[in-house]
C-alpha cells in the first residue's frame, strides 16, 4: 500500500515505523529537514521537505497515486487542510483515503 504521512512528530514517526515494518511504501512530509534525514536513514522510506498543506508538496509526494494520506501534524487545522487539498485535486483519479490524528476532525476521501 502507498501511504503518505504528513508530520513526523510523535504520532507520525510511530505510524511511519509501524507501516514501514509492515512493508508499506511510505512517504513522509515534514518541514523539518533534520527529522526527515533521520527518518530516511533509519527506515526504508521516501521523504519530502515542505508544507503538506500545499499542492506543490503533495504533488512531490505523489499523493494523487497514493492509497492513503494520514495527516498527523500537531495542528488540527493543518491536518484538515492536507485532507481537503488531497481530496479536491485528486478527485479525478482514484482518491486516497484521508485520516487525521484528531478523532473529531477526520475525513475519508
Amino acid at each position: 500500500m502507498n501511504i503518505v504521512i504528513v508530520g513526523d512528530g510523535k504520532v507520525g514517526s510511530a505510524l511511519t515505523l509501524q507501516l514501514a515494518k509492515e512493508g508499506h511504501d511510505v512517504v513522509v512530509i515534514d518541514s523539518n529537514k533534520m527529522v526527515l534525514q533521520e527518518a530516511q536513514q533509519a527506515l526504508d522510506i521516501n521523504v519530502v521537505h515542505g508544507n503538506g498543506a500545499t499542492l506543490k508538496v503533495q504533488k512531490m509526494a505523489n499523493v494523487d497515486t497514493s492509497d492513503l494520506l494520514i495527516a498527523a501534524t500537531s495542528a488540527d487545522e493543518v491536518n484538515l487542510l492536507c485532507c481537503i487539498l488531497a481530496r479536491s485535486w485528486a478527485a479525478a483519479t482514484p482518491s486516497p483515503g484521508c485520516a487525521t490524528r484528531s478523532t473529531t476532525a477526520s475525513c475519508f476521501c
